[in-house]
């Protein structure tokens, strides 16, 4: 969820984990959808896997990613 409320953690809120990813991706430009959630649950915690497919279609309909199959 974007919005957020009183018991929002900021740190595993979609625009947080869209930041951890866009600069993961300004790393290594070519990763998987896995080795990038695994990134992203090692580095801001396991809640942060709820939200990770909202901070990736959030950075798609920005058009800040590309998915290629």
């Amino acid at each position: 969820m974007i919005k957020p409320d009183r018991h929002t953690n900021p740190d595993t809120s979609v625009i947080n984990i869209g930041a951890f990813i866009l600069k993961q991706l300004n790393s290594f430009y070519d990763i998987t959808y896995d080795n990038l959630m695994k990134k992203v649950v090692e580095d801001l915690g396991e809640n942060s896997k709820e939200n990770y497919p909202y901070a990736i279609n959030f950075l798609f309909l920005l058009g800040k990613t590309i998915i290629n199959f």
